[in-house]
């Protein structure tokens, strides 16, 4: 039922009388880590490994404590050393590869792939076991693999929250933003309380605002150039053309927000309404209102170096920096990606021609197959 805190309880008290069963203290570990309490996880996980030092369920519990109490060094310890007690369970190689995919450094990310082509060979048909592989290719960069695993676990689970998430990751990161914002709605209705989720939800909640700016920053520029290239061909009438033109764009934005606002799930224009005060949201009516005075002054064009012909060029400049920024945050973040995906793949391809070389590459290695999110799914184990 997702009551976390009150399993915690019964479990706890259950433990009075049993301090050393290492399910149940194990299972204490697996709520406080669903409630999000690293510490007292860890502290489950500890006594738990205090009776059976080689479990491996109280292992892969202790690495991912440590790994939310920000210790990476320790977690991938406490991973191996599952991995090392129970070589053939898979979770313990899912639970590698997590913590090594949050870990710096191209090398852990080929690490993590390693990890996950084994959880593949061992589950396939586990809805875990490609929410780890979306993880990890979302770590890579490479954002359609990531969906096409995100949507195997899907077809095998669901309802699987994770894949739902990372599978919004994937389509905010390749500026779906419509699809983006609609997959974490459906993960929060799953997990409404998933902190992490509702962050997500939030970013793709002001980036379905920012790309309805986008669309009449393009309008205005366009109209701009145009008519201040062309707009003496069309002589007396210059003026009535370009301001009927703006006219057609202002109506055909404020159409399209409307358009959009309904489209919207009404979680999101929930999110934007409990946001209406972040940054994020206040600067987008102050730009799209630059933008709109911009066109209209600069349709009209006012007298050279007048007052009205000042405002109309700080209101675009206002307008068209603001995107100019985006736009190369965009390709920014896009270059970045590329270099990321290059960057793993090449560094893939090294390590695995060692491993060759040296005889240690499994046999049976899967092809590449996933998509990179956040976090697993969670499961009893």
């Amino acid at each position: 039922m997702g009551r976390w805190a009150d399993a915690a309880v019964q479990l706890t008290a259950a433990l009075r009388s049993r301090p050393d069963d290492v399910n149940a203290l194990c299972l204490l570990a697996r709520c406080q880590d669903l409630g999000g309490d690293g510490r007292r996880m860890l502290d489950a996980a500890d006594r738990a490994l205090a009776v059976a030092a080689d479990h491996e369920w109280a292992l892969r519990l202790r690495a991912r404590a440590l790994l939310k109490l920000k210790r990476p060094r320790e977690a991938t310890a406490a991973a191996r050393t599952a991995v090392a007690v129970a070589p053939e369970e898979w979770r313990t190689h899912a639970t590698l590869a997590e913590v090594l995919v949050q870990r710096m450094g191209v090398w852990s990310s080929v690490r993590a792939r390693i990890s996950t082509d084994t959880v593949l060979r061992l589950a396939p048909e586990e809805a875990g076991a490609h929410v780890v592989d979306a993880q990890v290719r979302l770590r890579a960069g490479e954002f359609d693999a990531a969906r096409r695993a995100c949507h195997r676990a899907l077809a095998l689970e669901p309802g699987n929250q994770a894949a739902l998430h990372n599978l919004a990751v994937a389509d905010l990161a390749t500026e779906r933003v419509g699809s983006a914002v609609r997959g974490f709605t459906a993960a929060l209705a799953v997990a409404p309380d998933d902190h992490l989720t509702g962050t997500a939800h939030g970013r793709g909640a002001r980036a379905v605002l920012w790309r309805l700016f986008d669309v009449l920053a393009v309008a205005t520029l366009v109209h701009t150039v145009l008519f201040e290239a062309a707009g003496d061909a069309l002589g007396r009438w210059r003026r009535v053309v370009a301001l009927g033109t703006a006219a057609l764009i202002l109506a055909g934005f404020g159409w399209l927000c409307r358009q959009q606002w309904r489209a919207q799930p009404a979680a999101v224009r929930w999110r934007l309404r409990a946001d209406r005060r972040q940054a994020a949201v206040v600067l987008w009516p102050v730009l799209v209102l630059a933008a709109a005075l911009g066109l209209t002054i600069r349709a009209y064009r006012p007298t050279p170096d007048s007052f009205g012909d000042q405002f109309g060029a700080l209101a675009l400049a206002v307008a068209l920096g603001s995107f100019a920024v985006r736009c190369r945050n965009l390709l920014a973040r896009g270059a970045r990606n590329t270099l990321v995906r290059l960057t793993h793949r090449s560094a893939l391809t090294v390590h695995r021609a060692w491993l060759r070389v040296r005889g240690r590459l499994p046999a049976a290695e899967p092809a590449p197959t996933g998509c990179e999110g956040e976090r697993g799914r969670p499961t009893a184990q």
